[in-house]
């Protein structure tokens, strides 16, 4: 398990570095006012992909050991069409998205949904290597083509940057189709209206949570470019992006914890592991985010350029969110993996509601630094929720959150066997 958790590390840690390479290079290129308009797109696909994978996403991996898989793919690559076309369209009519990109969120959003449904696959079969795999490849042919189309082409434009995630999401869905090909047979339909059930029933729930837990991390961006317009977008777009490369452990983490849960009937088990995980995680994000705060707005400038200036400030704004958030992720997945995604629902809604009253009121008053409060508040509250019910259906005691003796034996253990299967 520990070597699945490494390996995703692993894999994290590279397209973080990738992730922040595209934004440095958008950055230098195209101005603060062109990383709000790419954050726009972004952020509408994000939203396409949410709906998307109230058929298509994590709900598959807690189904796909229930169900034979055919039954699930079919309802799942329909969906996909159907909400990048039905999304596209109405965020373009509310003018969520630049409405001269509404054809290239559709597709982008259709092409990143189907690779999303496979990948899931992937790791509904702990198939984590090939999923490790096919996600550091999209980053590299995403930062690969930008380069190309910036430098070697001399287009440095909002569109290059468009083409070049056609070019790493196609890519995507392409190889990760080759890769669940082995699990796919067609065994008829009689599991099929069960299956659809289960499908919506599990989806909604989840779907519905990351909807919100969306709305939490991007709701703010719709209010700054509201009031403060695209440039200030950009500057804080680009600092929550810094400051959420802090999640890399905690994603690791959580996504080889789901897996082993959702697989998994054992109510020990997810409780132990979820706190083994969660303590970790804190101690570990607590400590880079303690050498994120120390890095001056002088070295952020120089990485970014001046239409950057501020960002030591917004990252101090979000560091109390961050935190809380790392703790979020584990909670959410043990809820997740153990069938009771509705809790997930119910803390993103907490965070939404509070989202709502302080970007208002926040955003307007403090410019981006309102919104980093206003970020971190949300954040903090819903993973309060989530500890005050793990607490209680887990029967976990103060005590069992401190790091132990047990903890570490545990760690070491894990790190003898892997050095033993390599030898």
């Amino acid at each position: 398990m520990l070597k699945k958790i490494l390996g995703t590390a692993g894999a994290r840690l590279i397209i973080t570095i990738i992730s922040f390479a595209v934004v440095i290079i958008n950055a230098q290129n195209l101005g603060a006012a062109g990383v709000g308009e790419i954050t726009l797109v972004v952020l509408g696909i994000t939203i396409i992909l949410l709906i998307s994978n109230v058929v298509g996403g994590g709900a598959l991996v807690y189904l796909i050991p229930r169900f034979d898989l055919f039954t699930i793919l079919v309802p799942a690559y329909f969906w996909s069409f159907l909400s990048a076309i039905i999304g596209a369209y109405t965020l373009s009519f509310f003018d969520l998205i630049p409405r001269i990109y509404t054809h290239h969120v559709l597709f982008l959003s259709l092409f990143q949904s189907l690779a999303s449904t496979n990948l899931n696959v992937l790791l509904g079969k702990e198939k984590i290597k090939q999923f490790n795999f096919i996600s550091v490849f999209q980053v590299i042919v995403l930062i690969g083509s930008l380069i190309f189309f910036f430098f070697y082409l001399k287009q440095v434009e909002v569109i290059s940057y468009i083409y070049a995630m056609y070019l790493a999401y196609f890519s995507s869905f392409l190889i990760s189709a080759f890769a669940i090909r082995k699990f796919v047979s067609f065994k008829g339909f009689e599991q099929f209206d069960e299956a659809i059930i289960q499908i919506f029933k599990y989806g909604t729930y989840v779907q519905l949570a990351n909807l919100m837990q969306l709305l939490n991390y991007r709701l703010g961006y719709y209010i700054i470019e509201r009031f403060l317009g695209k440039p200030s977008l950009g500057v804080f777009s680009v600092g929550n992006q810094v400051s959420e490369g802090l999640w890399l452990i905690g994603k690791s983490v959580a996504m080889v914890q789901y897996s082993r849960i959702s697989n998994s009937t054992d109510a020990i088990f997810a409780k132990n592991m979820t706190l083994r995980f969660l303590k970790f995680v804190f101690v570990i994000t607590l400590g880079l985010l303690a050498v994120l705060i120390l890095i001056p707005d002088s070295f952020f400038v120089f990485v970014f350029t001046k239409d950057f200036s501020g960002l030591h400030r917004i990252i101090l704004s979000l560091s109390p969110g961050i935190l809380a958030m790392s703790v979020s992720m584990i909670l959410s997945h043990f809820f997740s993996g153990t069938g009771r995604h509705y809790h997930n629902t119910i803390s993103s809604g907490i965070g939404l509601v509070l989202t709502l009253i302080f970007g208002f009121t926040l955003i307007p008053e403090f410019g981006i630094l309102g919104a980093g409060i206003t970020a971190s508040i949300s954040y903090f509250a819903s993973a309060v929720y989530q500890l005050i019910v793990f607490v209680k259906i887990t029967k976990t005691s103060a005590g069992n959150f401190l790091l132990s003796g047990d903890d570490f034996t545990f760690i070491k253990n894990e790190l003898s066997e892997m050095i033993k299967r390599k030898n």
